[in-house]
């Protein structure tokens, strides 16, 4: 989720409401790519496979995982990853279109998940929306599940014209066991930013959750009166247990209290919790360089609330370097009693350059709470496929 773009819809039909397209990289990792050129989905599912090793995941389905990646990506695993990337992509600063998770349930193997945008390639929002409605197409009849809440939402979240900065994306949730997990994010703007908490209101209310949106609709009225806080608005399609729809808030220049209140709208979550997390990362706040951002998830267990409250803190924005967020992401698990040893897994499953030599490979951390449900930390990491971002100069260490 590059949250380095200001959260705000581009124009309908354009390019994608991000920052202009990245240089080349550097000429010593320019020269070497230039021997042997490195494809996008050679790339991605290099790293795609290292992390399957880390979340204990056989051969056999890295392999399997490896190939849906790369269809995913489409024409876009072609790609060199030496030049600019085609388009940009909201999914990360460096506009690569994947992005991976781990999360860390309590007394549990990391899971883990990854994050496409199946339109990169394309060069306006319609194709990009038309490109990745037909990649989901296909991967729905592969795995014979249904996309009929996302054709009831069609109208709204995919309309002939989108705005930006996104239009459709997949995430996989790849399990040592059982059937994948398959999410769909959406775009409340996509009729236009003012429009957005039309779109969302309208869209619980045919999903059958208008009743439990109300605290959330209320809560994002007060602090957002043109209805512009509304991220992403997410769909649980497919083999889930209790499937779900995400609807994320952006909190911009929240503090660490403010956070905590947002979760007050979920019964059971804890909001010394939330604000322990952002504490953690950036001290009380005001956490200005870029949002938090609150996930609320429903189900059809509570008709009256939501049922679970997730917070995301952008820690790229809040470190130095990745070596201070790795730091923050392992003192975080142990405060839940999760060993941080998968977390430096990762990191090595994805690079070798040294921590502190860039930012932004973790990219978020966050803490869900659901229910009776343990809490859950999840780290969010970038694939750096077309640039490493130089360590921030405007950032003194923070936090406990």
């Amino acid at each position: 989720m590059n949250a380095y773009t200001p959260h705000r819809a581009g124009r309908p039909g354009g390019g994608a409401a991000t920052p202009p397209p990245l240089p080349a990289p550097d000429p010593v990792d320019g020269t070497a790519r230039r021997r042997a050129p490195v494809r996008l989905g050679h790339f991605t599912a290099g790293q795609l496979g290292r992390l399957c090793d880390v979340a204990g995941i056989d051969a056999w389905q890295r392999t399997a995982h490896q190939r849906v990646l790369t269809e995913l990506l489409g024409p876009a695993a072609t790609l060199p990853v030496d030049g600019p990337p085609p388009s940009p992509s909201f999914v990360s600063d460096d506009h690569t279109p994947v992005e991976y998770s781990l999360t860390f349930p309590a007394g549990a193997a990391p899971v883990l998940r990854v994050l496409v945008d199946p339109g990169f390639a394309a060069r306006s929002l319609p194709d990009n929306a038309r490109t990745a409605w037909a990649a989901v197409g296909r991967l729905a009849a592969q795995w014979g599940f249904g996309l009929g809440e996302l054709t009831r939402l069609s109208d709204l979240f995919l309309p002939p014209e989108p705005h930006g900065p996104l239009t459709l994306w997949c995430a996989l949730e790849l399990r040592p066991t059982g059937p994948t997990g398959v999410k769909l994010y959406l775009n409340p703007g996509a009729r236009g930013g003012e429009r957005a908490m039309e779109t969302v209101t309208e869209a619980m209310t045919r999903l059958g959750h208008a009743r439990a949106f109300e605290p959330v609709r209320r809560h994002v009225a007060a602090r957002s009166p043109e209805g512009h806080g509304f991220m992403f608005f997410a769909l649980d399609v497919g083999p889930w247990a209790e499937p779900r729809v995400k609807v994320y808030v952006v909190h911009p220049g929240a503090t660490a209290a403010a956070a905590a209140d947002a979760a007050r709208a979920v019964p059971g979550a804890c909001p010394e919790r939330v604000a322990d997390l952002c504490r953690l990362v950036g001290g009380d706040g005001p956490f200005d360089r870029l949002p938090l951002v609150s996930c609320y998830s429903f189900t059809g267990a509570d008709t009256h609330h939501p049922t679970g409250h997730g917070l995301h803190v952008p820690v790229r924005a809040y470190v130095r370097d990745d070596a201070e967020a790795r730091e923050r992401a392992v003192r975080l698990l142990r405060r839940y009693g999760v060993p941080g040893e998968p977390v430096d897994r990762a990191l090595a499953a994805l690079t070798v350059r040294p921590l502190t030599a860039g930012v932004g490979l973790i990219s978020y951390l966050s803490l869900v709470q659901a229910g009776r449900q343990a809490p859950r930390i999840t780290t969010y990491f970038s694939s750096e496929a077309y640039r490493v971002l130089p360590p921030r100069q405007d950032t003194a260490p923070q936090g406990d």
